[in-house]
């Protein structure tokens, strides 16, 4: 039997290079500002209360500064249980080029994108932000949704199709891996 051919290098691999920075960067995120009230008491330390405090008095999210939704709340416990495990999991994955990086991956860009396009259609109904504020929070909240027609939305919101097409992952991250799987699972064969 042939023995299995060595992958690819990470910096070979440019979208899966973007992936692992992106988890890099989440997993603080999680546990500095997100999930800080989910946390038991002695996991939440002075750092990561000045972070949550920093960002609630720069972005006037009221998602943080105010007490938030219910379903907001479960986003959130949905971060700490299910995104935190998987970018923890998805780091070593990625580098190794593990084979289960795609069915992870595709479950994870899709619940990114439909919780931050439902977070974000939240901020744009807020009559109490401006428009300047309400900009500010979907730059944050942005990077998860993407492609499909949220770049168009906001073209058609700010004028500016570039700046639109510089906020995606999510949906990206999971059409990326629908076709790596299809193409893992079709293999060759032709579609009827």
């Amino acid at each position: 039997m042939p023995s299995p051919t060595p992958s690819p290098s990470i910096w070979s691999r440019k979208r899966d290079l973007v992936y692992l920075i992106f988890f890099v960067i989440h997993i603080p995120t999680i546990f500095m500002v997100d999930a800080v009230p989910l946390l038991p008491t002695a996991l939440q330390t002075d750092l990561a209360r000045q972070i949550r405090a920093f960002y609630v008095s720069s972005y006037n999210d009221k998602f943080f500064a105010e007490p938030p939704p219910p379903w907001f709340t479960a986003f959130i416990a949905m971060e700490l249980f299910y995104h935190a495990p998987l970018s923890l999991w998805a780091i070593p994955a990625l580098i190794r080029d593990n084979a289960m990086v795609p069915v992870h991956l595709l479950a994870f860009g899709v619940q990114a994108f439909v919780t931050s396009l439902a977070c974000l259609v939240q901020v744009w109904s807020w009559e109490d932000r401006t428009v300047a504020q309400k900009r500010s929070i979907t730059l944050l909240y942005g990077p998860y949704v993407a492609l499909g027609w949220y770049p168009i939305l906001l073209w058609s919101w700010f004028g500016d199709f570039e700046w639109a097409a510089d906020v995606c992952l999510g949906a990206f991250m999971a059409l990326d891996m629908v076709f790596r799987l299809r193409g893992r699972l079709l293999g060759k064969r032709k579609l009827a």
